[in-house]
Formats: C-alpha cells, structure tokens, sequence
C-alpha cells in the first residue's frame, strides 16, 4: 500500500501538469498579401491583411489577444500564390515588452512565446518584416499584441 500512494500522487501531478500545459494556445498569425501591389509601391499595411481581420480595420490596428504561455506564429501568404510571403523578423517597438528578447529573426516564419502581460499598460506595438520570395526590399506592418485583457 506504501508504493500505491507514491504513484497516486505521481499520477495526479501529472494530471495536473498536462492540464496546465494545454490551457496555453497557439495563435496562428497569417499575413496574406497582394504581391503585385507590394511591388508597385502600396504600403505594406494597404497590400496586407491578417487571416480573419474585421473589414474596414487598418492592418496597423490589428490587434492579437493573448495571455501569457500562449505562443503566436507569424507567417505569410500571398494572396493568389504566386509568391513566397516570408515574414523575417518581429521586433518591438513601444508599448509593453510581452517577449523575452525585443525582436526575433526568422526565415519565413517566427515564433514567439508570451512573458509579461499588458494589463493595465500600453500594448505592445511592434515592426513586422517580410519579404518577398525572401529577396529583395523588405516591408513593414506594425499592428498591437494585447496580453491579459482579453479579446
């Protein structure tokens, strides 16, 4: 009977941990963008739109809700798939500081996983870079993340 209570608890422990573990989300951030009017000169924030932004939001003022675990995945399309749409680096800008590090590099995609909330503070801003094919001039799109406070 001495040994069955040692592994109750083990087992219960890890209930609970793997509970704990898939309360965290992933937050898939698709950046889908008309290639040609990227490369005729139009803002990357009029050629640009989120997977699933409202109409009428401008790309600057789309904002991801998250809570702290939660881990968000940038990447790119374009929006007839004529073109690789790489998403290069993420880097803060003002706001509350919600990642470890201010920025991040990636290749086509980034990954970052949320540290601080920004409940009862400014929310984060910060610089999307992406490119396309991964050649050429970069673009930039810098909309919000908001930790803590909901969608």
């Amino acid at each position: 009977m001495k040994t069955f209570k040692p592994l109750i608890l083990t087992l219960v422990f890890m209930l609970l941990f793997s509970g704990l573990i898939s309360a965290q989300n992933q937050i898939e951030a698709t950046l889908i963008c008309n290639v040609e009017a990227l490369q005729n000169g139009t803002d990357a924030y009029e050629a640009c739109r989120f997977l699933g932004q409202e109409p009428g939001t401008d790309t600057r003022d789309y904002t991801i809700y998250a809570e702290i675990g939660d881990t968000i995945i940038w990447s790119g399309q374009s929006t007839d798939g004529s073109a690789a749409i790489d998403i290069n680096k993420i880097k803060y800008e003002r706001g509350t500081e919600v990642f470890k590090n201010p920025f991040k590099d990636g290749t086509s995609t980034v990954v970052r996983t949320i540290k601080h909330s920004t409940r009862g503070k400014e929310d984060y801003k910060y610089e999307i870079t992406l490119k396309i094919n991964n050649k050429g001039k970069p673009f930039h799109i810098d909309p919000k993340v908001k930790v803590g406070a909901g969608g």
